[in-house]
């Protein structure tokens, strides 16, 4: 079993894996694909050392993780997740990753490198899910992390539906932005609606 970050990396990185429960169900989408335009500049920022687990003041200026787009293709054999932004990702004290919501459970996502903890991992809860043919990849140069998960790690579900995440640390300060809604960053993450399998 992989190191596991402190506990302040994992609630990073569960800003953008949060699993708060959708009071409405929504329609599905298209079969197979989905594809979100977040709002530019609208990253947030905190204090690490806040209190709070709301990370409120905006934060226009930040580029490495203000994310642009969010596609997601759902086939028989895998999802994959491709969350573009900004700027490109940092080289280090960074996550970006995505949650997946199944009808089976919930599933997080992602890569991140804190606090000379780095790891790529699907987990669900605090469990890591082991997975062949599960990867991540950073392509800096075109700000591009595309997400592989096989189906059968997750359940081979009929639908799912995905949320998306990007946050690093400069300094004291924490920078964060969900893909799928603006606003202040809490425990609940945006979801896309189900995309059915095709």
């Amino acid at each position: 079993m992989r190191n596991r970050p402190p506990a302040l990396v994992r609630l990073v990185a569960g800003l953008a894996g949060a699993t708060a429960l959708v009071a409405v169900t929504p329609a599905l989408a298209s079969a197979a694909d989905y594809r979100h335009t977040d709002r530019t500049g609208d990253v947030r920022s905190s204090d690490i050392r806040s209190a709070s687990d709301t990370i409120r003041r905006p934060a226009p200026r930040e580029r490495a993780v203000d994310i642009r787009t969010v596609r997601v293709s759902h086939t028989a054999d895998r999802v994959v997740v491709k969350i573009r932004t900004r700027g490109p990702i940092p080289t280090r004290k960074f996550f970006v990753g995505a949650v997946l919501r199944t009808p089976g459970g919930t599933f997080e996502a992602g890569t991140y490198k804190f606090f000379g903890f780095a790891g790529n991992e699907l987990t669900s809860g605090s469990d890591a899910v082991e997975c062949a043919g599960y990867r991540t990849d950073l392509d800096r140069a075109r700000r591009l992390t595309t997400i592989v998960v096989p189906t059968t790690c997750i359940g081979s579900p009929a639908w799912v539906r995905v949320g998306a995440g990007a946050s690093r640390i400069v300094g004291k300060r924490i920078y964060a932005d969900d893909g799928l809604r603006s606003g202040p960053l809490g425990e609940d993450v945006g979801l896309s609606p189900r995309i059915a399998r095709g």
